[in-house]
């Protein structure tokens, strides 16, 4: 911090006054002030864990308000009148102003943590008037000649605002518009107050006050990343520490703009387009599933934060060269009117031409209260009658009690998809329209289905490991398995067909092709084979490579010696459930519905499927969370239809462990499913670091485990590849009873049976030592080892456990006892 200007106005003082004291109270109030809330925030997760989560963030906001503001009021009223110290006391006041406000903006941050539009009017209802009171009181100068650079510097603003996002109209996509909407009006909550404080009383007030208007400058791009910074407490948002970092050079630019224009305005435009532009573009379900955003997002992420930093420092240098040349106000005004216009122009044409317009909406869905009663197939023992019971009676039940709800539909022209699985309703129409459908007859519910965006230049995430390895004679984990044992037994899983629902699968994959139903050696026909819930191929395809690389474990053989599948010899149809390996209610829904009766593409399910090439069982490596749109409930009935039809239901406990209960996400918390969790496979084959544990709403889950960590398999573009998880883990029971079932017959659609066959004979891993709270709630960020000694969860020691279930699949043992029953 500079001294004070002797020959200001201000204040003229002696020269005994001039010393390094008030830049070293100035400096140490702004540290003071950065440091308060990160440290407060650390002791408070730390001391107060035991507490319910409303008292720790209330303590934690009180012991950080008595830890800053008196320190800044001491401050003001130590260097109230003192000669020498007048800008170190307009700092200290603007310090005092903006405690305040960081503290103000907790405390609703604390009250409404969940409902970030509700959060946002509060924000705009008491902030704005806060700031308001701080301008008076500052009482900032309103720069009258200033009026004429005002409109220049906004042009200027949109024109580099527009520059600063470009990357995102060529790698990102908006998603429902009723959301993006709503982010608009939380990052206009979240900004105006802030520029008003900062670049509308803050800078004005302070810059008459140093000899060095660039301290002022300074001093508010540092008081912008603290308000970053900020949002770290009293939620424990670590992230902001960084973000505070990472947006320093937008703190510039915007102080740079103000300075052209003395306006607040100017700041806008930028702080909105820059901090906005990703969370509109950015689809958040691409975090929430692999914890970062997509390839393209993070280099358009990279692109912004160094062309606001060249941006900032290039308006810096022309401004510094206007002052040595100036240019009339029309000139500048002609000149960022053109720039504006030019670069808006040229965004929107990438947007439209290479990029992907409009909104991705999300749709909604209607389910019934009546779900048909399947109770009766249990005890129909031909295995097509069965199917044909189990379909006609759900497609009458959803038609009979649909009828009111179409022809409702119908009348106010909204574009629908029926379900039978479940009896529900996909509406295309806007969510607006979901309370008009919530409290007609016959209606249980109405929930949200959201979209999941399409990118146009799409850069994939790479999480597979390179097969550079030479191909095993036995890969471990079959080797862990004994699924060796079982070959020399006979018996490869010929005459089972085994279908797959995930993000595609490259069908003719050399591991895949031989065994793909729609493929005869000569002819390729895929009606029947295949389905894709999103529309979009005709033939099997898979962008991901997550669902190749699982069928490979199921049954991958090339017809030579590289062989990555449990069951070699049988057959597959598959389902594209997921768009970027996500998901929502209706795509998972939709593709179990076409393995109970699969039908053409572009059929009609309900009087098209035929059950004559429904699949015996189904894999699932994935589950749907939350985000996508599923409560723990939400596809239960579905597992349970397919189930009553005899198609059995393998599915991925899920990679949220170590920590108990963590077996939550459908379908892997459902009874009428078989959940399988993760081993290594060499060594004592135990629990991976990331399988999800039970128990699952008071089941015992997971019910098996098999080896889910550095599996080999198929990959797109004819390749292998390792990776790692439950979804590696959970194909080996697939293969497993597709073995069974074509060594035994008897077996196919008796679930019940299968299910106690794979349990008797796999191997028991026992535990012995109960979990404490604290270890059945830890987190491992790497999901690769334990954190703490391996526990029994649920209180449930010996075999069956919640973090095993009955064992490690032996498929040597199984086919065994199947040959023998």
């Amino acid at each position: 911090m500079s001294e004070i200007d002797p020959n200001s106005p201000v204040s003229a003082h002696p020269k005994q006054e001039q010393c390094c004291a008030p830049t070293v109270i100035g400096i140490a109030l702004l540290l003071w002030l950065a440091v308060i809330p990160a440290v407060v925030m650390v002791l408070g997760s730390l001391l107060l864990d035991d507490l319910a989560p409303a008292f720790q963030k209330a303590i934690v906001i009180t012991v950080a308000a008595a830890l800053l503001l008196p320190v800044m009021i001491a401050a003001l009223l130590f260097t109230r009148k003192r000669l020498g110290w007048e800008g170190v006391h307009a700092l200290a006041l603007v310090l005092a102003a903006f405690s305040g406000y960081l503290l103000l903006d907790a405390v609703m941050r604390a009250i409404l943590p969940a409902h970030p539009n509700w959060l946002a009017a509060l924000r705009l209802g008491l902030l704005l008037p806060y700031v308001f009171i701080v301008w008076r009181l500052m009482g900032a100068p309103t720069h009258e000649e200033a009026r004429g650079a005002t409109l220049p510097t906004v042009l200027l603003a949109i024109a580099v605002a527009a520059l600063l996002t470009l990357p995102w109209a060529l790698t990102g996509a908006l998603g429902d518009s009723l959301v993006s909407l709503g982010l608009l009006f939380q990052a206009l909550a979240e900004n105006l107050p802030l520029a008003l404080l900062l670049w509308g009383a803050s800078y004005p007030f302070l810059k008459p006050r140093f000899t060095d208007s660039r301290v002022a400058a300074l001093t508010v791009i540092l008081l912008f990343a603290l308000a970053v910074a900020g949002g770290v407490f009293p939620t424990g948002d670590w992230g902001a520490l960084a973000n505070a970092l990472l947006l320093l050079p937008l703190g510039f630019l915007a102080t740079e703009l103000v300075v052209r224009g003395q306006s607040p305005l100017a700041v806008l435009p930028v702080l909105l387009a820059v901090r906005l532009a990703s969370r509109l573009f950015i689809d958040p379900r691409d975090i929430e599933a692999q914890g970062i955003p997509e390839v393209q997002h993070m280099i358009s992420l990279a692109i912004t934060w160094l062309a606001t930093l060249i941006v900032g420092l290039l308006l810096w240098g022309v401004r510094k060269f206007r002052d040595k040349a100036p240019y009339s106000p029309r000139s500048a005004l002609a000149l960022n009117g053109i720039a504006a216009l030019v670069l808006l122009s040229l965004w929107l044409g990438v947007y439209f031409l290479w990029g992907t317009p409009g909104f991705f909406n999300d749709s909604f869905l209607i389910v019934l209260e009546e779900q048909a009663d399947l109770s009766a197939a249990y005890s129909i023992a031909d295995r097509q009658e069965r199917l044909s019971y189990v379909y006609g009676t759900l497609v009458g039940t959803a038609e009979r009690s649909q009828a009111p709800i179409r022809a409702e539909l119908d009348r106010r022209g909204l574009v629908y998809r029926p379900y039978y699985l479940i009896n529900m309703i996909r509406v295309e129409g806007h969510t607006l329209q979901m309370r008009r459908f919530e409290k007609l007859p016959g209606v249980a519910q109405v929930i949200r289905n959201p979209n999941v965006r399409m990118y146009a230049h799409r850069i994939a995430l790479p999480s597979y490991g390179v097969d550079e390895r030479p191909v095993p004679e036995l890969q471990d984990n079959l080797d862990a398995i004994n699924a060796d044992g079982a070959w020399e037994l006979g018996v490869t899983g010929t005459g089972i067909v085994v279908a797959g629902q995930d993000t595609g699968y490259e069908w003719d994959h050399p591991a895949l092709m031989r065994q793909y139903r729609g493929w005869d050696g000569a002819v390729t026909d895929h009606t029947y084979n295949w389905h894709d819930a999103w529309g979009e191929f005709e033939v099997p395809t898979d962008e991901d490579g997550h669902g190749t690389h699982t069928m490979g474990t199921v049954l991958g053989h090339d017809g030579d010696d590289n062989r990555t599948g449990v069951a070699p010899d049988a057959q597959w149809i598959g389902c594209r459930n997921m768009r970027r390996g996500v998901g929502n209610p209706a795509s998972y829904a939709e593709c179990m519905e076409f393995f109970l009766a699969p039908y053409p593409q572009g059929g009609d399910p309900f009087l098209e499927g035929d059950v004559r090439y429904a699949p015996h069982l189904t894999t699932n490596s994935w589950g749907c969370p939350e985000v996508e749109g599923c409560q723990p409930e939400t596809l239960e009935v579905a597992v349970e239809a397919l189930r009553a039809a005899g198609i059995m239901t393998v599915v991925a406990a899920g990679n949220e462990g170590p920590g108990c209960s963590t077996t939550a996400t459908p379908p892997s918390n459902y009874d009428a499913a078989f959940t399988v969790g993760a081993v290594y496979s060499y060594g004592d084959n135990s629990i991976t670091g990331f399988s999800s544990r039970g128990p699952a709403y008071g089941l015992l889950k997971p019910d098996i485990v098999a080896p889910g960590y550095d599996v080999r398999s198929s990959f797109p573009d004819a390749s292998y590849a390792y990776a790692p998880g439950t979804s590696m883990a959970t194909p080996h029971v697939a293969g497993l009873v597709a073995l069974l079932w074509s060594a035994n017959s008897t077996l196919i659609g008796d679930i019940d049976a299968t299910e106690n066959l794979i349990r008797e004979t796999a191997t028991p891993k026992s535990l012995s030592y109960i979990c404490t709270p604290e270890e059945a709630s830890q987190e491992d960020p790497l999901g690769l080892s334990e954190t703490g000694p391996l526990c029994a969860c649920g209180d449930v020691t010996g075999t069956p456990n919640n973090v095993y279930g009955y064992g490690l699949i032996n498929a040597e043992a199984a086919v065994k006892a199947a040959l023998e029953k």
